[in-house]
């Protein structure tokens, strides 16, 4: 049976992994999701819940709070909510046209794409998270590795996309540059693969709160692209 509560309480990724260890630990669950900006999670379970048993029971792990329980069961397969990468197709398929276009005025070379592109790639994707910060912020914690230990760094990260951004379109072959990058989304890249790996489904925070995207195999391709995109310009930097 498929349950949908509301949930209050949520203040930062420490929750979410509060709650989920504590379904896991006390209910036979599956499917656990947290949607809606964490205001909302889903699981299935094979035993009839009751929501005023599952408050009485959270109320031993910390101030939160479930209403609005919602049977899924009788609801139709086509009015489930449905993944969609979309957005993020788009996206990318801007960035690429405008860097291909950038690269024919300035001279046909791989670098000088790469420069076009992660520019645009760091200032596109620091505009949606900074349209809702705090939201990206707490999105970001469920599942970062570095966010989930200092939730501030959810603050930080957007305007640390910004600066690349910037950075790359006045010193994009810049050694220092590319090296910091290079870590940066190589740690990011942990986070996604972890969290995909858990098989517990979390809204993709690349692009904020703007837009819901679920994290998926897509989220990860785009942190291992910057991260490649990354190594290829210091290796090229290395060898001028």
């Amino acid at each position: 049976m498929d349950y949908q509560f509301q949930i209050k309480g949520i203040s930062c990724g420490s929750c979410i992994q509060k709650i989920a260890k504590f379904f896991n630990d006390q209910f036979g669950i599956h499917g656990l999701s947290f949607t809606n900006n964490n205001s909302t999670i889903k699981f299935s379970s094979s035993a009839k819940v009751d929501i005023g048993q599952l408050n009485e029971l959270l109320s031993t792990i910390g101030e939160y709070t479930l209403s609005d329980v919602t049977n899924l069961l009788s609801v139709p397969d086509n009015t489930q909510e449905v993944p969609s990468y979309k957005p993020i197709y788009l996206i990318f398929a801007y960035i690429a046209i405008i860097s291909i276009l950038t690269t024919l005025q300035h001279g046909i070379t791989l670098q000088n794409f790469m420069v076009n592109f992660m520019a645009g790639f760091f200032l596109v994707f620091s505009f949606f998270k900074l349209l809702d910060l705090s939201g990206f912020a707490m999105g970001y914690s469920s599942y970062d590795i570095v966010a989930k230990k200092w939730y501030h760094y959810g603050y930080i990260y957007p305007f640390i996309e910004l600066g690349f951004g910037l950075s790359y379109l006045l010193f994009g072959t810049n050694i220092y540059l590319n090296g910091v990058v290079f870590i940066v989304m190589l740690v990011s890249s942990i986070g996604v693969i972890r969290a995909k790996l858990s098989k517990q489904r979390f809204d993709c925070a690349c692009v904020g709160t703007f837009l819901k995207v679920p994290l998926g195999n897509i989220a990860i391709i785009e942190d291992v692209a910057m991260v490649i995109m990354s190594f290829i310009m210091l290796i090229m930097a290395i060898q001028l």
